[in-house]
């Protein structure tokens, strides 16, 4: 079943800041999870495993609500590993 995807004010304001490859990537990525947004690899977050977390690609990770054919992104988390704090 494919769920229709939405998005809360907070995860479409970063949605609509990322640059267009970034852009892209969340995309595809939902397009993926949009068929299937319960994948093993996700994570439950709520006892009702509706609220779950999922990596999309290694810098873009969202958390996500499941419900009767709708997909709603509540965050989505970039991280930017060209400045980071310690060097391994």
């Amino acid at each position: 079943m494919l769920h229709s995807v939405k998005f809360s004010e907070e995860a479409a304001r970063v949605r609509d800041e990322l640059p267009a490859d970034r852009r892209a990537l969340l995309e595809r990525g939902l397009a993926v999870l949009a068929q299937d947004p319960r994948p093993k690899m996700s994570v439950a977050v709520s006892d009702d495993e509706s609220t779950r977390s999922l990596a999309l690609t290694p810098n873009i990770a969202v958390e996500y609500v499941v419900s009767d054919g709708l997909l709603l992104v509540l965050v989505i988390h970039v991280v930017d590993f060209t400045q980071v704090l310690l060097e391994e």
